[in-house]
Protein backbone atom coordinates (compact mmCIF):
# COMPACT_ATOMS: atom_id res chain seq x y z
CA UNK A 1 0.00 0.00 0.00
CA UNK A 2 2.67 2.49 1.00
CA UNK A 3 4.72 1.71 -2.10
CA UNK A 4 1.75 2.48 -4.36
CA UNK A 5 1.07 5.72 -2.52
CA UNK A 6 4.69 6.86 -2.80
CA UNK A 7 4.77 5.93 -6.49
CA UNK A 8 1.85 8.26 -7.13
CA UNK A 9 3.43 10.96 -5.00
CA UNK A 10 6.77 10.79 -6.83
CA UNK A 11 5.08 10.64 -10.22
CA UNK A 12 3.00 13.77 -9.67
CA UNK A 13 5.05 15.92 -7.32
CA UNK A 14 7.65 17.16 -9.75
CA UNK A 15 5.13 17.97 -12.48
CA UNK A 16 2.84 19.75 -10.00
CA UNK A 17 5.69 21.88 -8.64
CA UNK A 18 6.97 22.84 -12.09
CA UNK A 19 3.50 23.77 -13.34
CA UNK A 20 2.72 25.78 -10.20
CA UNK A 21 6.00 27.70 -10.34
CA UNK A 22 5.76 28.27 -14.09
CA UNK A 23 2.26 29.71 -13.62
CA UNK A 24 3.69 32.18 -11.08
CA UNK A 25 6.56 33.05 -13.39
CA UNK A 26 4.25 33.65 -16.36
CA UNK A 27 2.01 35.88 -14.25
CA UNK A 28 4.90 38.27 -13.52
CA UNK A 29 7.27 38.00 -16.49
CA UNK A 30 6.97 41.70 -17.36
CA UNK A 31 4.92 41.21 -20.52
CA UNK A 32 1.55 42.78 -21.22
CA UNK A 33 -1.48 41.33 -19.39
CA UNK A 34 -2.83 39.89 -22.63
CA UNK A 35 0.42 38.10 -23.39
CA UNK A 36 0.64 36.75 -19.84
CA UNK A 37 -2.91 35.40 -20.02
CA UNK A 38 -2.20 33.82 -23.39
CA UNK A 39 0.99 32.14 -22.11
CA UNK A 40 -0.87 30.78 -19.07
CA UNK A 41 -3.60 29.33 -21.27
CA UNK A 42 -0.98 27.67 -23.47
CA UNK A 43 0.76 26.26 -20.38
CA UNK A 44 -2.33 24.56 -18.99
CA UNK A 45 -3.53 23.49 -22.44
CA UNK A 46 -0.18 21.83 -23.09
CA UNK A 47 -0.23 20.10 -19.71
CA UNK A 48 -3.75 18.82 -20.33
CA UNK A 49 -2.88 17.66 -23.84
CA UNK A 50 -0.16 15.37 -22.44
CA UNK A 51 -2.58 13.38 -20.27
CA UNK A 52 -4.59 11.48 -22.95
CA UNK A 53 -1.51 10.19 -24.85
CA UNK A 54 0.09 9.04 -21.59
CA UNK A 55 -3.07 7.19 -20.54
CA UNK A 56 -3.49 5.73 -24.02
CA UNK A 57 0.09 4.48 -24.12
CA UNK A 58 -0.26 2.98 -20.64
CA UNK A 59 -3.47 1.21 -21.63
CA UNK A 60 -1.94 -0.07 -24.87
CA UNK A 61 1.13 -1.57 -23.24
CA UNK A 62 -0.86 -2.96 -20.31
CA UNK A 63 -3.74 -4.62 -22.16
CA UNK A 64 -2.21 -4.99 -25.62
CA UNK A 65 -0.03 -7.74 -26.98
CA UNK A 66 3.15 -5.71 -26.89
CA UNK A 67 5.06 -4.87 -23.73
CA UNK A 68 7.30 -1.89 -23.05
CA UNK A 69 10.58 -2.87 -21.44
CA UNK A 70 11.91 -0.90 -18.45
CA UNK A 71 14.91 0.14 -20.56
CA UNK A 72 12.63 1.62 -23.22
CA UNK A 73 10.63 3.49 -20.57
CA UNK A 74 13.84 4.97 -19.17
CA UNK A 75 15.14 5.92 -22.61
CA UNK A 76 11.92 7.72 -23.53
CA UNK A 77 11.78 9.38 -20.12
CA UNK A 78 15.39 10.50 -20.47
CA UNK A 79 14.77 12.22 -23.80
CA UNK A 80 11.63 13.93 -22.47
CA UNK A 81 13.48 14.99 -19.31
CA UNK A 82 16.28 16.69 -21.22
CA UNK A 83 13.76 18.43 -23.49
CA UNK A 84 11.62 19.55 -20.52
CA UNK A 85 14.64 20.94 -18.65
CA UNK A 86 15.67 22.87 -21.76
CA UNK A 87 12.22 24.43 -22.16
CA UNK A 88 11.99 25.39 -18.48
CA UNK A 89 15.45 26.98 -18.65
CA UNK A 90 14.54 28.95 -21.76
CA UNK A 91 11.31 30.13 -20.13
CA UNK A 92 13.18 31.39 -17.05
CA UNK A 93 16.13 33.04 -18.79
CA UNK A 94 14.48 34.44 -21.90
CA UNK A 95 10.82 34.74 -21.06
CA UNK A 96 8.28 32.32 -22.52
CA UNK A 97 6.06 32.90 -25.52
CA UNK A 98 2.68 31.30 -25.81
CA UNK A 99 3.69 28.27 -27.86
CA UNK A 100 6.82 27.70 -25.80
CA UNK A 101 4.71 27.70 -22.63
CA UNK A 102 2.44 25.09 -24.21
CA UNK A 103 5.36 22.86 -25.23
CA UNK A 104 6.86 23.22 -21.75
CA UNK A 105 3.60 22.21 -20.06
CA UNK A 106 3.27 19.21 -22.40
CA UNK A 107 6.80 17.96 -21.75
CA UNK A 108 6.58 18.47 -17.98
CA UNK A 109 3.52 16.22 -17.77
CA UNK A 110 4.56 13.76 -20.49
CA UNK A 111 7.91 13.14 -18.80
CA UNK A 112 6.35 11.20 -15.92
CA UNK A 113 3.10 10.49 -17.71
CA UNK A 114 4.17 7.29 -19.44
CA UNK A 115 5.49 5.56 -16.31
CA UNK A 116 2.56 6.84 -14.26
CA UNK A 117 0.09 5.63 -16.88
CA UNK A 118 1.65 2.17 -16.91
CA UNK A 119 1.39 1.89 -13.13
CA UNK A 120 -2.17 3.26 -13.13
CA UNK A 121 -3.48 0.74 -15.66
CA UNK A 122 -1.63 -2.08 -13.92
CA UNK A 123 -3.39 -1.12 -10.69
CA UNK A 124 -6.74 -0.93 -12.50
CA UNK A 125 -6.17 -4.37 -14.02
CA UNK A 126 -5.28 -5.82 -10.63
CA UNK A 127 -8.37 -4.25 -9.06
CA UNK A 128 -10.61 -5.83 -11.72
CA UNK A 129 -9.01 -9.25 -11.86
CA UNK A 130 -8.21 -9.87 -8.22
CA UNK A 131 -10.75 -9.57 -5.43
CA UNK A 132 -9.94 -7.03 -2.74
CA UNK A 133 -7.05 -5.46 -4.66
CA UNK A 134 -8.53 -2.00 -5.16
CA UNK A 135 -6.48 -0.65 -2.27
CA UNK A 136 -3.26 -0.06 -4.27
CA UNK A 137 -5.22 1.90 -6.89
CA UNK A 138 -6.86 4.06 -4.25
CA UNK A 139 -3.66 4.95 -2.43
CA UNK A 140 -1.92 5.56 -5.76
CA UNK A 141 -4.57 8.11 -6.71
CA UNK A 142 -4.26 9.57 -3.21
CA UNK A 143 -0.54 10.07 -3.84
CA UNK A 144 -1.33 11.98 -7.06
CA UNK A 145 -3.84 14.11 -5.17
CA UNK A 146 -1.29 14.93 -2.47
CA UNK A 147 1.22 15.91 -5.16
CA UNK A 148 -1.34 18.20 -6.84
CA UNK A 149 -2.17 19.79 -3.48
CA UNK A 150 1.53 20.40 -2.79
CA UNK A 151 1.95 22.07 -6.20
CA UNK A 152 -1.05 24.31 -5.54
CA UNK A 153 0.27 25.23 -2.07
CA UNK A 154 3.67 26.22 -3.48
CA UNK A 155 1.98 28.24 -6.22
CA UNK A 156 -0.28 30.07 -3.76
CA UNK A 157 2.56 30.70 -1.30
CA UNK A 158 4.92 32.19 -3.89
CA UNK A 159 2.11 34.30 -5.38
CA UNK A 160 1.63 36.01 -1.99
CA UNK A 161 5.22 37.31 -1.95
CA UNK A 162 6.07 40.85 -3.10
CA UNK A 163 6.75 41.14 -6.82
CA UNK A 164 10.55 41.38 -6.58
CA UNK A 165 10.87 38.47 -4.14
CA UNK A 166 8.30 36.46 -6.08
CA UNK A 167 10.45 36.52 -9.22
CA UNK A 168 13.55 35.53 -7.25
CA UNK A 169 11.89 32.63 -5.46
CA UNK A 170 10.00 31.35 -8.50
CA UNK A 171 13.00 31.63 -10.83
CA UNK A 172 15.41 30.06 -8.36
CA UNK A 173 13.06 27.19 -7.53
CA UNK A 174 12.39 26.51 -11.22
CA UNK A 175 16.11 26.30 -11.95
CA UNK A 176 16.72 23.95 -9.01
CA UNK A 177 13.92 21.60 -10.04
CA UNK A 178 15.01 21.79 -13.70
CA UNK A 179 18.54 20.79 -12.66
CA UNK A 180 17.12 17.65 -11.06
CA UNK A 181 15.02 16.93 -14.16
CA UNK A 182 18.07 17.23 -16.40
CA UNK A 183 20.24 15.07 -14.14
CA UNK A 184 17.49 12.45 -13.89
CA UNK A 185 17.19 12.45 -17.67
CA UNK A 186 20.90 11.75 -17.96
CA UNK A 187 20.56 8.91 -15.45
CA UNK A 188 17.61 7.44 -17.37
CA UNK A 189 19.65 7.55 -20.57
CA UNK A 190 22.42 5.72 -18.74
CA UNK A 191 20.05 3.04 -17.46
CA UNK A 192 18.22 2.89 -20.80
CA UNK A 193 21.36 2.27 -22.84
CA UNK A 194 22.42 5.31 -24.91
CA UNK A 195 24.80 6.59 -22.19
CA UNK A 196 25.25 3.27 -20.44
CA UNK A 197 28.98 3.21 -19.74
CA UNK A 198 29.73 6.93 -19.43
CA UNK A 199 30.77 7.74 -15.84
CA UNK A 200 28.19 5.23 -14.64
CA UNK A 201 29.74 4.49 -11.26
CA UNK A 202 28.02 5.85 -8.15
CA UNK A 203 29.32 9.25 -7.03
CA UNK A 204 28.05 8.71 -3.48
CA UNK A 205 26.05 6.08 -1.62
CA UNK A 206 23.26 7.73 0.37
CA UNK A 207 21.64 4.44 1.31
CA UNK A 208 18.61 4.48 3.57
CA UNK A 209 18.79 8.24 4.17
CA UNK A 210 16.83 8.85 0.96
CA UNK A 211 15.28 5.43 0.41
CA UNK A 212 12.48 5.83 -2.17
CA UNK A 213 10.18 3.51 -0.22
CA UNK A 214 9.88 6.06 2.61
CA UNK A 215 8.28 9.47 2.74
CA UNK A 216 11.49 11.57 2.99
CA UNK A 217 13.14 9.70 0.15
CA UNK A 218 10.03 9.90 -2.04
CA UNK A 219 9.75 13.67 -1.50
CA UNK A 220 13.46 14.24 -2.21
CA UNK A 221 13.27 12.16 -5.36
CA UNK A 222 10.05 13.85 -6.46
CA UNK A 223 11.39 17.38 -5.95
CA UNK A 224 15.14 17.09 -6.60
CA UNK A 225 15.30 13.74 -8.44
CA UNK A 226 17.83 12.58 -5.87
CA UNK A 227 18.24 8.77 -5.90
CA UNK A 228 20.15 6.84 -3.21
CA UNK A 229 23.03 6.18 -5.64
CA UNK A 230 23.53 9.10 -8.08
CA UNK A 231 26.06 8.37 -10.80
CA UNK A 232 29.18 10.42 -11.42
CA UNK A 233 27.78 11.74 -14.72
CA UNK A 234 24.46 12.60 -13.06
CA UNK A 235 26.10 14.68 -10.31
CA UNK A 236 28.47 16.34 -12.80
CA UNK A 237 25.62 17.43 -15.08
CA UNK A 238 23.63 18.65 -12.08
CA UNK A 239 26.47 20.90 -10.85
CA UNK A 240 27.50 22.16 -14.29
CA UNK A 241 23.91 23.17 -15.02
CA UNK A 242 22.77 24.49 -11.66
CA UNK A 243 25.57 26.96 -10.86
CA UNK A 244 25.51 29.07 -14.07
CA UNK A 245 21.73 28.78 -14.42
CA UNK A 246 21.20 30.15 -10.90
CA UNK A 247 23.63 33.00 -11.53
CA UNK A 248 21.85 33.98 -14.75
CA UNK A 249 18.34 33.54 -13.33
CA UNK A 250 18.98 35.56 -10.16
CA UNK A 251 21.18 38.27 -11.69
CA UNK A 252 19.69 41.81 -11.35
CA UNK A 253 20.20 42.33 -15.08
CA UNK A 254 20.45 39.22 -17.16
CA UNK A 255 18.79 37.15 -19.78
CA UNK A 256 15.07 37.82 -19.78
CA UNK A 257 15.36 40.80 -17.38
CA UNK A 258 15.65 43.62 -19.92
CA UNK A 259 11.93 43.62 -20.70
CA UNK A 260 10.70 43.99 -17.09
CA UNK A 261 13.31 46.62 -16.26
CA UNK A 262 12.41 48.62 -19.36
CA UNK A 263 8.74 48.45 -18.50
CA UNK A 264 9.39 49.76 -14.98
CA UNK A 265 11.54 52.61 -16.27
CA UNK A 266 8.89 53.55 -18.83
CA UNK A 267 6.23 53.61 -16.12
CA UNK A 268 8.37 55.94 -14.00
CA UNK A 269 9.01 58.22 -16.97
CA UNK A 270 5.31 58.36 -17.82
CA UNK A 271 4.45 59.13 -14.20
CA UNK A 272 6.93 62.03 -14.06
CA UNK A 273 5.63 63.36 -17.38
CA UNK A 274 2.06 63.22 -16.12
CA UNK A 275 2.94 65.09 -12.92
CA UNK A 276 4.76 67.77 -14.89
CA UNK A 277 1.83 68.26 -17.25
CA UNK A 278 -0.64 68.49 -14.39
CA UNK A 279 1.35 71.15 -12.52
CA UNK A 280 2.10 73.26 -15.60
CA UNK A 281 5.86 72.61 -15.31
CA UNK A 282 8.24 70.07 -16.70
CA UNK A 283 7.72 67.89 -19.75
CA UNK A 284 4.21 67.73 -21.19
CA UNK A 285 2.55 64.64 -22.54
CA UNK A 286 1.73 63.89 -26.16
CA UNK A 287 -1.65 65.62 -25.95
CA UNK A 288 -0.01 68.97 -25.24
CA UNK A 289 2.45 68.39 -28.07
CA UNK A 290 -0.29 67.98 -30.67
CA UNK A 291 -2.04 71.25 -30.10
CA UNK A 292 -3.44 71.14 -26.58
CA UNK A 293 -6.29 68.70 -27.03
CA UNK A 294 -6.04 67.65 -23.39
CA UNK A 295 -6.67 69.72 -20.30
CA UNK A 296 -3.01 70.64 -19.87
CA UNK A 297 -2.82 71.71 -23.53
CA UNK A 298 -5.94 73.87 -23.28
CA UNK A 299 -4.62 75.67 -20.19
CA UNK A 300 -1.26 76.27 -21.79
CA UNK A 301 -2.94 77.60 -24.96
CA UNK A 302 -5.15 79.91 -22.92
CA UNK A 303 -2.14 81.35 -21.09
CA UNK A 304 -0.40 82.07 -24.39
CA UNK A 305 -3.48 83.87 -25.74
CA UNK A 306 -3.81 86.03 -22.62
CA UNK A 307 -0.12 86.88 -22.67
CA UNK A 308 -0.40 87.90 -26.33
CA UNK A 309 -3.42 90.10 -25.63
CA UNK A 310 -1.60 91.87 -22.78
CA UNK A 311 1.42 92.51 -24.98
CA UNK A 312 -0.77 93.89 -27.74
CA UNK A 313 -2.58 96.09 -25.25
CA UNK A 314 0.73 97.36 -23.90
CA UNK A 315 1.94 98.28 -27.37
CA UNK A 316 -1.33 100.08 -28.13
CA UNK A 317 -1.04 102.17 -24.98
CA UNK A 318 2.51 103.09 -25.77
CA UNK A 319 1.56 104.20 -29.30
CA UNK A 320 -1.23 106.30 -27.92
Amino acid sequence: MLASHLTGLRGGLEAALLLGLLAVWLAGDGASPGRRASASRYLWAGAGAAVPPALAAGWLFTYGERELTPEAVRAVGGVLSVAAAGCVTWAVLRGPGGRLAGVTGFLVVAREGLATGLFLWAAVWAAREEAGSAGPLGVFLLGLAVAALAGWAVHAGVRRLPAARRRVWAGGALVVVAAGVLARGVRDLQDGGPLGGVLAGPAVELGGAVAPDRWPGAVLEGVFNLPPDPSVLQVTVWVLYLVPALVLALAPVGFGRSVPVGVEEQKKTDARAGEGAGSGAGPRGPEAAVGGRGRGGADAGGERLRDGARRDGGRADGDA
